[in-house]
């Protein structure tokens, strides 16, 4: 029995030297990095870092962080935010974030708060940490303008989910869910003067596959964001009311952002979505007469005065409803 104990002892001394030095190892590499971080010109402050979790897990704790990439010109800080890490398997991460936090950019700063806001990371440490999935929730949260109380944005839940495909360096499915999603009040009053429509989008879902230039890892955070090549979306839909939206297609991306390709719109209330258009001045008014004429025609051939089943194109810079132009294509470049 007594040679037991002392195995049992020994055994709880060596799991703890090791959590210990695991422990250590872990503060060590967050420091470093944010060390890195500044020596790259970028903006870093927090109080000093904890670890917790023994004996089975490492739980990081970041108190009072505040990061800026001043060349890519944006900003985030909140009170603390938290990285749980299993021993097993190696690679699967949690991070926690505040319930109040601060994201910024050059054009606007946001507060952020939600009930949930957490994000469970699938990493692999021989490739530079390269991400193979990624599964965000998010419960009540609101996101608001502090200098514009007017301007507040809010979701009741949402899953966020981005897999790599297997065999595929670079390819990645993103799934989507956001329920109870209400826009700001600004923009519902001029999307809806008569106050009409409900508060709330019912339901939005995105169902996408996406082909970027190089692989989601740590040089994504580093150095600069993957760039699109190709999106393929199998199906994306919003319905507020009695709109509802659905979109399919695929475009390539080229080196400057321009999409080319083809994308199947389905627009059920048509009209009613058109009108938005040009009171949240999206688009003119002479656009809105072109396309009223142009689409109406293309509803009337197709026996759904109401529902409008359309190829968006994208091509040469310019996007197309048919026949129609109807502005220059969006430039998809992630900051």
């Amino acid at each position: 029995m007594k040679k037991v104990l002392i195995i049992i002892v020994a055994l709880c001394l060596l799991a703890s030297g090791v959590w210990l030095g695991l422990a250590t190892a872990s503060k060590s590499t967050l420091a470093s990095w944010f060390e890195a971080r500044k020596a790259d010109g970028w903006l870093v402050s927090h109080d000093p870092i904890e670890v917790k979790g023994f004996p089975l897990s490492l739980n990081a704790t970041i108190p009072n962080l505040e990061l800026a990439d001043l060349e890519a010109g944006w900003l985030w800080s909140g009170p603390a935010i938290l990285i749980d890490q299993a021993f097993l398997p190696a690679g699967d991460i949690s991070v926690t974030w505040p319930s109040a936090h601060v994201f910024a950019t050059p054009e606007a700063r946001y507060d952020i708060a939600s009930a949930l806001f957490q994000s469970n990371l699938k990493l692999e440490p021989t490739r530079n940490l390269a991400m193979s999935g990624a599964a965000t929730q998010l419960r009540d949260l609101t996101l608001q303008r502090p200098n514009d109380a007017a301007w507040q944005a809010s979701l009741d839940a949402a899953t966020i989910t981005f897999t790599r495909l297997e065999n595929e360096d670079q390819t990645y499915d993103l799934k989507a869910t956001i329920e109870g999603l209400s826009l700001p009040q600004g923009l519902r009053t001029r999307l809806d003067p008569a106050g009409v429509m409900p508060a709330i989008f019912d339901q939005s879902a995105l169902d996408a596959t996406l082909t970027f230039d190089r692989p989601w890892d740590l040089g994504a955070l580093e150095q600069a964001r993957p760039q699109f090549m190709a999106i393929q979306i199998n199906e994306a839909s919003a319905v507020w009311g009695d709109i509802v939206l659905r979109a399919s297609g695929e475009v390539t991306v080229d080196a400057q952002g321009i999409p080319e390709g083809d994308l199947a719109l389905r627009a059920e209330n048509w009209r009613a979505m058109l009108d938005m258009a040009l009171r949240a001045r999206v688009i003119s008014q002479d656009l809105y007469q072109m396309l009223d004429g142009g689409l109406g025609f293309l509803a009337q051939l197709a026996g759904q005065l109401e529902n409008l089943d359309i190829i968006l194109r994208f091509s040469r810079g310019t996007v197309f409803a048919g026949p129609i132009p109807i502005g220059p294509a969006p430039r998809l470049i992630l900051r």
